[in-house]
């Protein structure tokens, strides 16, 4: 007579099974992006932008660092051009201090706004573990809500996580005029595209981890940046990410014009799936997808705005900037 399984063994093994299936569901199901919409309610008047701009910075609490509240650097009333400057995760708008305040001494009207959850006067904050996809894209169509109520002409220019929500941007609001994307964090920089999807949806399907800087990263970073990062925030920018890129996939974008700033020496992103989103935007022959690339011999960092970057080189980096913004 054949000796039967232990009872205990036969739930083992029935519960590692199961593990494993719902692993492999976690890390093999893609996510669902029909919830990423957008919702566009633009200002018509210069006195109603500036209404919903202050709706905005009222969000700027005692929480927030006293340097990183929204910014809105203007000129008395409506301006020929308009800029919407978009900053990186666990950063604030005091990235664009200096740049924005070029740019609006060039006449510019110059909005810079507070991305969610970021610029908290708390640098050890978990505020980013319940950072949302959806709440990114909201955030761009109300910034871009905000900005074509300034002025004429409106660009966009965002860097890493504000340069994702550039793109959304430019897939979504034909009322940009131009969206000019750096470093979009659309992956993970060390991994080829086929594991793309998986390190996403392991991120935002397991529980949040709170990635602790290191003692070199720690002493790099400016004063106002964050010392943690949420493992689930980026698991939320890839799936913004991968939102735009199913939709670039079968529909132009929106923007009529679009310039990608590519940095070979940054190793934060990956560059693959940049490369492909610009492929599939030029694939639909409606709109204009330049590209300018800097030297590798430039060294450059990931963040190539912020001054207090040890990699920082404002000399070499604004004029292109700012060329690219005001180019006709």
């Amino acid at each position: 007579m054949q000796e039967r399984t232990p009872r205990w063994r036969r739930l083992t093994l029935a519960g590692g099974a199961g593990l494993a299936l719902g692993l492999g569901v976690a890390l093999g199901l893609p996510p669902r992006t029909r919830h990423l919409r957008s919702t566009p309610r633009p200002t018509t008047t210069y006195a109603a932008a500036l209404e919903r701009f202050e709706v905005v910075r009222a969000r700027d609490n005692n929480a927030v660092h006293p340097a990183c509240h929204s910014a809105l650097l203007h000129h008395g009333g409506p301006t020929d051009s308009v800029v919407l400057l978009l900053h990186g995760l666990t950063n604030c708008p005091l990235q664009f201090d200096a740049f924005g305040k070029r740019l609006h001494a060039a006449g510019h009207t110059v909005l810079v706004p507070r991305l969610p959850r970021n610029g908290l006067a708390d640098r050890r904050t978990t505020a980013l573990a319940g950072l949302r996809a959806d709440e990114l894209a909201a955030f761009g169509d109300e910034t871009m809500d905000i900005a074509v109520g300034l002025g004429r002409r409106v660009t966009v220019f965002g860097l890493s996580a504000g340069g994702l929500v550039a793109a959304w941007i430019a897939q979504h609001r034909p009322e940009a005029a131009r969206v000019i994307i750096a470093a979009p964090f659309l992956g993970v920089s060390s991994f080829a595209v086929p594991y793309q999807a998986m390190i996403r949806n392991l991120l935002v399907r397991m529980p949040n981890l709170m990635l602790e800087d290191s003692a070199k990263e720690l002493a790099e970073k400016p004063a106002h940046n964050y010392v943690r990062k949420s493992s689930r925030s980026l698991g939320e920018l890839m799936l913004l990410g991968e939102g735009v890129l199913r939709e670039a996939r079968h529909t132009a974008p929106a923007a009529p014009e679009i310039v990608l700033v590519n940095n070979p020496a940054d190793f934060v992103i990956n560059h693959q799936l940049v490369d492909l989103l610009g492929r599939r935007w030029r694939s639909h022959g409606r709109t204009t997808v330049d590209e300018y690339v800097f030297r590798v011999e430039d060294q450059l960092g990931h963040d190539i705005i912020d001054p207090l970057q040890k990699t920082a080189k404002p000399d070499l980096v604004y004029p292109v900037l700012q060329h690219l913004i005001e180019r006709r």
